[in-house]
């Protein structure tokens, strides 16, 4: 049975939800990794207002005991506040064909990369698109947008454009937790390849990204743009990444 709040209490019930959180986290009730019920589960437990839910987990987000992953839910943070290991991720990336991959960025650092899929849809391709892919006007392509994680905690939102019907079977794929690179890899593709510089600019967190990256609207990004190859020369797809720079550091 859940352990009730005290109405009568001068501590307002958002606190004391928080601080009863907070204490079965530190206790190992929650472990590391693991979903919280959903707000609908706390409601029923708890008997207090969504609002109520809402402001006590925001205020743990923000301490570092939870993080958020929009689309799946509520986790107890990998990194729990006071813990001496950095949550950044330091990636390589070098400009001699040598692309590392966001999974293997992660497992540099011993952290456990995610992923989950916002979306994945047919799109013409502009301009810039068909001159990298050699299409005439009918050519179509695979917009495919996710977010990747690093212990749960939200790193970029990345969407990437492939020829749709070379890499029709993305729209069948297990993305959840997946590495790109291994499902290309799967399908008989190489490993993507860089050959040529990428863009690498600064941008502000869109009123459509920030949910997904738990971030402010405004919140200074990263914005990583690359043309990537297949091992025998053939336009692969252009990337896109969106990155918090405040969690990622590239090693250039």
């Amino acid at each position: 049975m859940a352990k009730m709040l005290d109405d009568g209490s001068s501590t307002p019930l958002y606190a004391q939800l928080r601080e009863l959180f907070k204490g079965q986290i530190v206790d190992g009730a929650f472990v590391p990794g693991e979903r919280i019920p959903s707000e609908d589960k706390l409601n029923g437990l708890y008997g207090v207002s969504r609002i109520t839910i809402r402001r006590a987990l925001q205020e743990l987000v923000n301490e570092g005991y939870l993080v958020k992953c929009p689309g799946k839910g509520t986790y107890v943070s990998e990194r729990l506040p006071g813990t001496s290991v950095s949550s950044k991720v330091r990636a390589k990336f070098t400009q001699n064909n040598d692309v590392q991959s966001f999974t293997e960025a992660c497992e540099s650092n011993n952290q456990r990369a995610g992923a989950h899929l916002i979306s994945i849809e047919q799109v013409e391709g502009l301009d810039d698109a068909r001159a990298f892919f050699g299409f005439g006007n009918e050519g179509r392509l695979l917009r495919v947008v996710r977010i990747r994680t690093a212990d749960r905690t939200p790193i970029m939102v990345e969407e990437n454009y492939f020829p749709a019907e070379a890499y029709a079977f993305l729209r069948s794929a297990d993305f959840e937790d997946t590495s790109l690179y291994d499902i290309i890899l799967s399908n008989g593709h190489g490993e993507p390849m860089l050959t040529e510089p990428c863009d690498l600019d600064l941008e502000k967190a869109s009123a459509e990204l920030a949910p997904y990256l738990d971030v402010p609207v405004g919140e200074p990004l990263f914005c990583l743009e690359g043309r990537y190859y297949d091992t025998d020369g053939s336009p692969m797809y252009l990337g896109r990444q969106h990155i918090v720079g405040t969690r990622y550091t590239f090693r250039i």
